[in-house]
């Protein structure tokens, strides 16, 4: 009996060093095969201030209560001030819709595929249409070339005709261009039609993303090639949001980060009807529902690859911080508040 019992250990315990090696093996295959290369990259402290806080004063209480401070105030404090905010920005006329002419002018922050898809579909819109003409400032050598043909494009509207104006890379810097658009708008309404202005905006971090897998689209090379490339242009990758909104491609070294946002929040509020996070698809629909156009296309959904890339935690905690820096983080958390009544609900404790 002794000798069984001896007999079946043995023979349990061989198969517990089979499996485990089994295991092992299987670990180490699956470890070379799947584990994916992890994209990082390397940001000396000296280019950014990783102490940098937010502006908005619902943002700093965020951050007090996360180190488990009182804050600056309870979470409702700049509720009312945004809420009054949103009650003042300029609208489409409602009652008037569909407007029979005008111009529509937009500018969007959609890096990559979801920029390019709603701008394939707006000039699809355009193809289709006999009355509409399109207008991009990024097909002009100049700002001052694209503002003098928007300008003669725009002067004698027919009872039908509708101007597409797409303004982006040479096109205007709304800090310093604010009375170029408001002369615009006087000139259409003279005539009897609507300009509306429309802005669409990426959450900071997914457009920190889509612009890393635009830029390693466009590299054509390795990851290790990319890499080196991207740390040597680290502390200013792109141009943020907010500052692209505000100077285009001019300087913005003149402004602090907090009277960024507030003027680009302001300039939001005196001169744009819609202003959307995210919205390729809305603001297709809002296009339609202002103009009576009908598609029977929708703008393509931009793909879901992450194109090679996998990103390391830290690479998306630098991203959060250049957020911080450049001002678009708090921006994007405003535009939230303001036209999209984030926290809303919290007003009605």
């Amino acid at each position: 009996m002794i000798q069984k019992i001896v007999a079946y250990a043995i023979v349990a315990t061989a198969v517990a060093i089979l499996l485990s090696s089994s295991a092992r093996i299987g670990l180490a295959i699956l470890s070379k095969n799947s584990v994916p290369n992890i994209f990082d990259i390397h940001l000396d402290d000296e280019h950014i201030n990783f102490d940098d806080e937010p502006i908005l004063p619902i943002n700093q209480r965020k951050l007090a209560v996360s180190k488990g401070e009182t804050g600056p105030g309870g979470v409702s404090d700049p509720l009312p001030r945004l809420v009054q905010m949103s009650s003042q920005t300029r609208k489409v006329d409602e009652a008037n819709l569909p407007y029979k002419c005008g111009v529509i002018m937009y500018d969007h922050h959609i890096p990559g595929e979801g920029g390019d898809a709603l701008d394939e579909w707006i000039k699809d819109m355009v193809d289709s249409n006999d009355s509409v003409s399109f207008l991009s400032s990024g097909d002009r050598e100049s700002k001052e070339s694209f503002i003098n043909e928007v300008e003669g494009n725009i002067q004698s509207l027919a009872p039908n005709d509708w101007r597409i104006i797409y303004s982006h890379r040479n096109g205007l810097g709304f800090d310093s261009d604010e009375n170029i658009l408001r002369s615009w708008r006087d000139i259409v309404e003279r005539q009897n039609c609507h300009l509306v202005a429309a802005a669409v905006f990426s959450d900071p971090l997914d457009h920190s993303i889509k612009h890393t897998k635009k830029l390693f689209g466009e590299c054509q090379c390795s990851m290790v090639d990319f890499k080196g490339q991207m740390n040597s242009t680290m502390e200013d990758p792109w141009t943020g949001q907010l500052d692209r909104f505000l100077f285009n491609v001019g300087d913005n070294s003149s402004m602090e980060t907090k009277d960024k946002v507030k003027r680009g929040v302001q300039l939001l509020r005196d001169h744009f009807e819609l202003v959307m996070v995210d919205g390729q698809a809305d603001f297709a629909e809002e296009i339609l529902r202002i103009t009576g156009w009908n598609s029977h296309s929708q703008v393509k959904k931009a793909s879901v690859s992450d194109g090679g890339l996998v990103y390391s935690k830290d690479l998306v905690s630098k991203y959060g911080k250049l957020s911080t820096k450049n001002g678009d983080a708090d921006f994007i958390d405003a535009v939230n508040h303001v036209y999209h009544n984030s926290l809303g609900y919290l007003m009605l404790q």
